[in-house]
């Protein structure tokens, strides 16, 4: 069995209808995701290289965190949980700043459909690079950088696809 996930509406309200997420994923079903943007005291954003294991968009740079919020959290405690998960990295969900929400909806190539309303989250917090534990999973890198580097890994399309709905965090780097 797969993670459940709620089925939303487009603009991000709950209908009370869960479901597996692969096959929301088949449907084309809205659901929710949370990602964390950790930015540090100089303004550098950490983003992380997507494992080659990954079903999509493997091998592409992400932001801090993401992934999908499961049936009993809020977007904030899910966006705590996966950069948990995913570098090792505790904060805590008063750290959290929403910073925007959007809908990402598109038909990748292997008839699979993304339809998340995304909670996008800003956290500002030092940490050190070498102690970031990834999951190997599902990251194979990670890295911070700056507003200069961001945009040249966009327009360069190593980033993932939905990084284009996530030009408010530009508004923190430097």
């Amino acid at each position: 069995m797969d993670e459940i996930v709620e089925i939303l509406t487009e603009d991000g309200k709950k209908i009370g209808k869960r479901i597996d997420k692969s096959i929301a994923h088949k449907e084309s079903l809205c659901h929710g995701i949370s990602v964390i943007a950790l930015i540090n005291k100089d303004g550098k954003l950490l983003i992380q290289k997507r494992s080659l294991n990954k079903k999509t968009e493997p091998n592409k740079w992400d932001l801090s965190g993401a992934g999908h919020i499961n049936i009993d959290e809020t977007p904030e405690q899910a966006g705590v949980r996966e950069l948990f998960e995913e570098t090792g990295i505790k904060v805590k969900t008063e750290e959290l700043k929403l910073i925007d929400t959007y809908l990402n909806k598109v038909k990748l190539d292997n008839n699979t459909f993304i339809n998340h309303f995304t909670y996008l989250f800003l956290v500002q917090k030092d940490i050190n690079i070498n102690n970031i534990k990834m999951k190997e999973s599902e990251v194979s890198g990670a890295i911070f950088i700056d507003k200069k580097k961001y945009i040249e890994l966009f327009n360069n399309k190593e980033m993932v696809e939905a990084i284009k709905y996530c030009n408010k965090v530009l508004d923190y780097m430097n």
